[in-house]
């Protein structure tokens, strides 16, 4: 004989089961090292780095430097292309700690330099196009093929992060609340 109490319970334990399901469904997102092992520095080809990785909303690129030497600035397609970061409306962000970790949050073009005179003519320059999540296998990393250097390794450098929706906390803890009430009746 099953009572209300006990068919409660059963269905608390069955959404419990699909939520945790559903919370360890993972998002996978890469972190790039940009130029993989030659780091952001002048004697890579950038151009021929970005070919061989596709970027996707959520990946990270991190930036290694010796920060006496670079930095890193997130800039506009016109800055890209004159390698000028005079213009203060066409650098929308400025990283120089050597170690930048920069999220690409949203689907579209980035363009970075090195502000250093001469870096960005020299070559350190980088143009990427991020595609949505669920575009990963269409979308290729684009770059300028004309910022000069050495080729770099076709190695993708990158690792993997596992991402966890806070949605998905809060309803696999609302579940594990109402599944310890089950319990404890």
């Amino acid at each position: 004989m099953t009572t209300i109490g006990s068919r409660s319970c059963t269905l608390c334990c069955f959404f419990f089961v699909v939520v945790v399901f559903n919370a360890f469904v993972l998002t996978e997102s890469e972190v790039f090292t940009v130029g993989d092992e030659s780091r952001w520095d002048t004697q890579v080809n950038y151009g021929s780095w970005t070919d061989n990785h596709n970027f996707t909303v959520g990946d990270i690129l991190e930036f290694k430097y010796s920060r006496s030497e670079h930095n890193v600035y997130e800039v506009t397609k016109e800055v890209y292309q004159s390698c000028n970061a005079t213009a203060s409306d066409g650098v929308l962000a400025k990283y120089q700690t050597g170690d930048d970790q920069i999220e690409l949050k949203e689907a579209r073009k980035y363009w970075f330099i090195c502000e250093i005179d001469g870096h960005c003519f020299g070559g350190m320059r980088l143009a990427i196009q991020v595609a949505q999540q669920q575009q990963q296998q269409s979308a290729a990393g684009t770059g300028d093929s004309s910022t000069g250097g050495s080729s770099s390794s076709a190695s993708s450098g990158a690792s993997n992060i596992i991402k966890y929706s806070l949605g998905r906390y809060c309803s696999l803890f609302i579940y594990m609340v109402l599944v310890s009430a089950c319990i404890w009746k």
